[in-house]
């Protein structure tokens, strides 16, 4: 009976909202961002009515369009769950706007989590028309016909997404600092509900984490060359193509952790793969510095077969899975503790392993070959400690 109690205890209902604040969440300053009774503070920005039923935000299934808060938020945590059904249509079609200015087309201005399990181009958890997950993934993660569980944490530029508890998302994007919140309605005949929405403003100082950057977004400072590509900076993306060729900081580094957007793509598509790698612990080869470096690589290769795919640590340890493809920009996280090593891809991780090769070293960005050009941004680092 105790038990029972105490898990009650933990459960706190707002004036009969549907948003169910746990004792942990409204100490950290979570609170309903929809009441669960009606409309107040929100609204439809374009197509038909949405309703509320039994605690839920529901969709009009009649026609498409969004609603949204009638306030904007910049930086927060966004918690609640979703559940859809395609019906008889062609597609279980939603989306989740963060960041959305108040127009027929919140996906372009501002940015959606989409909400899909046939759009290969931008499955479930992928930032629409911006950065993907992988479809087979999520249909894994998060089943249609079933209440799923979303956060959303953006703070500064960093957004993240986290699905039934598997973060599918870890991106850099800088075109949009505040809007609104919204839900779709994708196309007519689909069936979408929202529950337990709930919000927590983050202040500016909690964002930054200790991460410095790595790469100032103008020029090479801070970097050098060997190798025959050739390195440039446009629209703060760093740019390597030409040849292979490697870019080392001229630091070195022992105990961190590194991100960044990454997108790799071939001059020639239909006769070569682009294959790339982000070094670290690594040093250029003493035999010959334009050769391949000596240290440790997280492969960027977006084809499974024989070779190691991206995420892997290259000749070491293979990726668990391929959640990226050409052409699509992603995020790669690399954390080098002592021995222990794990990758990240899209905020999963894909390698965690063991191995005393390597203990300092510069990080440096790979261009494969003469037909491959590797884009590179928001690269951040941060010291750990043992």
């Amino acid at each position: 009976m105790r038990g029972i109690g105490g898990l009650l205890g933990l459960l706190i209902v707002l004036n009969g909202a549907s948003a169910q604040l746990t004792r942990q969440e409204r100490a950290e300053g979570f609170r309903p961002l929809f009441n669960g009774k009606d409309l107040r503070g929100w609204k439809v920005y374009a197509g038909p009515a949405w309703r509320v039923e039994k605690g839920e935000l529901v969709g009009p299934t009649e026609g498409a369009g969004w609603i949204g808060t009638e306030a904007e938020y910049d930086h927060f945590i966004l918690r609640g769950e979703y559940w859809i059904d395609k019906g008889a249509t062609h597609e279980s079609n939603s989306g989740i706007f963060i960041r959305a200015q108040r127009t027929a087309t919140p996906w372009i201005q501002g940015y959606e989590i989409q909400i899909s399990l046939q759009d290969p181009a931008n499955p479930t958890g992928s930032i629409y028309g911006r950065v993907p997950t992988n479809l087979e993934r999520m249909r894994e993660i998060a089943p249609e016909k079933q209440w799923n569980q979303f956060e959303i944490r953006a703070c500064g530029s960093r957004i993240q997404v986290t699905i039934n508890g598997e973060m599918v998302q870890d991106a850099d994007l800088h075109e949009f600092s505040k809007g609104v919140i919204g839900f779709q309605q994708h196309h007519p005949g689909v069936t979408v509900r929202f529950r337990n929405i709930r919000l927590k403003p983050l202040k500016p100082s909690e964002c930054d984490e200790g991460w410095q950057p790595l790469f100032n977004g103008k020029d090479l400072t801070g970097w050098f060359a060997t190798g025959l590509a050739r390195w440039e900076v446009k629209d703060g993306v760093l740019i390597g193509q030409g040849g292979m060729g490697h870019l080392f900081t001229e630091r070195t580094f022992r105990d961190f952790e590194l991100r960044a957007m990454i997108r790799i793509r071939s001059v020639r598509p239909d006769q070569f793969k682009p294959n790339n790698g982000i070094y670290f612990r690594a040093k250029p080869n003493p035999q010959n510095p334009n050769n391949w470096p000596v240290g440790y690589e997280a492969q960027v290769f977006n084809h499974a077969g024989t070779d190691y795919i991206t995420g892997s640590l290259y000749n070491r340890v293979r990726a668990s899975r391929l959640l990226t493809r050409d052409e699509a920009w992603f995020s790669m996280r690399i954390v080098a503790k002592g021995d222990h090593i794990q990758i990240f891809v899209n905020g999963q991780k894909v390698v965690d392993t063991h191995n005393r090769d390597f203990e300092e070293g510069h990080i440096a960005i790979q261009c494969h070959d003469p037909f491959t050009i590797i884009e590179t941004r928001d690269l951040y680092w941060r010291p750990l400690t043992r």
